[in-house]
């Protein structure tokens, strides 16, 4: 593996981690606080009435996501980069 692409490796990776968290936090925290059980195969959230619960975010989601996954993964990438000093 070359060296300029380790800074790179780590950058997806934390942001796919900063993905997961998110995730956690928008859709599977809150279904679980309205007293549903995230059904992660569909997505959705089932709550004990038998109601299937949309997020307001839904049709939004991937976009949010793959942004937020360019912008972590190149902050993270350039600044491991400017703090070894590891050059392009």
């Amino acid at each position: 593996m070359k060296k300029n692409s380790i800074p790179l490796f780590i950058g997806v990776i934390c942001s796919l981690i900063a993905i997961w968290f998110v995730n956690d936090y928008l859709l599977v925290a809150q279904c679980v606080d309205n007293g549903g059980s995230f059904e992660y195969s569909k997505a959705e959230c089932l709550l004990q009435n038998g109601e299937v619960k949309v997020s307001e975010l839904g049709k939004y989601i991937m976009a949010i996501y793959f942004f937020m996954g360019i912008l972590i993964s190149l902050f993270v990438s350039f600044s491991i980069r400017k703090i070894f000093k590891i050059d392009q």
